[in-house]
């Protein structure tokens, strides 16, 4: 104990000796801590509280991955196998958080951050619209998906606050799309990097098993355990890869909780 005393007194000689070291150090410090404690704090608001959505017990993330891998994402074709043979998901949908779109119709055409999403996704994370509505079952497939979710930041922002928004067209991509809802201020998904979603149809060109970029979410049905539907998406996912090697050889099917997900892949 003495000569940690000493220590102490040896370092703080030292430091007063040096005043403009001691502000740098008693600055940087100060700025850690407080860096440190703002990390936390959204940390522990985005991922450690419960997911705000109604049973969330029962939201999986569902992905495929090389065998020694812990991070994967999923191709479209394989997807919509899942989709048709799975018994254990009440829904299962896609997305895709990187599609960005030209806003046009405005003073100067604008990017904005958007997601393409089965039809079913709000569906299954139980979120609502404050205007309008979320997309119906056929809005995924192509010819009808030429509609759009607006979030209510970028409602109020770009937009206005227009109440009489639902209905109207815009121009995405110099294409036009009819507004069908708007996002609750409140969303979950308004601190996630898209401002608006478009149904996922997937075009000739993006129906293949060797581009991996989806992610799925999916609600299991409620007398279905999550080893159950681990063991049947392992099952659909052997089957996919002795159908199809070439795409699929080395490749599992994961199912994890979606909470989990979130916070192991940021």
């Amino acid at each position: 104990m003495n000569g940690l005393i000493r220590d102490f007194h040896l370092a703080l000689r030292t430091l007063l000796r040096s005043p403009g070291f001691l502000i740098v150090a008693v600055t940087s410090l100060g700025l850690s801590i407080g860096a440190n404690t703002a990390i936390f704090s959204f940390v522990n608001g985005v991922f450690f509280k419960p997911l705000p959505c109604a049973e969330p017990d029962r939201l999986v993330a569902v992905m495929e991955m090389p065998a020694a891998s812990s991070v994967g994402a999923n191709s479209p074709q394989n997807f919509l196998d899942w989709q048709r043979q799975n018994t254990v998901f009440e829904s299962i949908a896609a997305y895709y958080n990187y599609a960005s779109v030209s806003l046009g119709g405005v003073a100067e055409a604008v990017q904005i951050p958007g997601a393409r999403v089965s039809a079913r996704y709000f569906d299954i994370l139980r979120l609502r619209t404050v205007l309008g509505r979320t997309f119906a079952e056929d809005e995924d497939q192509p010819g009808k998906d030429h509609v759009v979710i607006l979030s209510h930041n970028l409602w109020s922002t770009d937009f206005g606050a227009d109440p009489k928004i639902v209905g109207t067209s815009i121009r995405l991509n110099d294409e036009p799309y009819t507004v069908i809802g708007v996002l609750p201020k409140d969303s979950p998904l308004e601190r996630g990097r898209p401002r608006l979603w478009r149904p996922l149809s997937f075009a000739p060109s993006e129906m293949t098993r060797n581009v991996h970029s989806l992610g799925t979410v999916a609600r299991l049905k409620p007398s279905v355990s999550l080893e159950q539907a681990r063991q049947e998406m392992d099952l659909i996912g052997k089957r996919i890869a002795a159908d199809f090697p070439v795409s699929n050889k080395g490749w599992e099917v994961r199912v994890y909780p979606l909470s989990r997900t979130l916070l192991t892949r940021g």
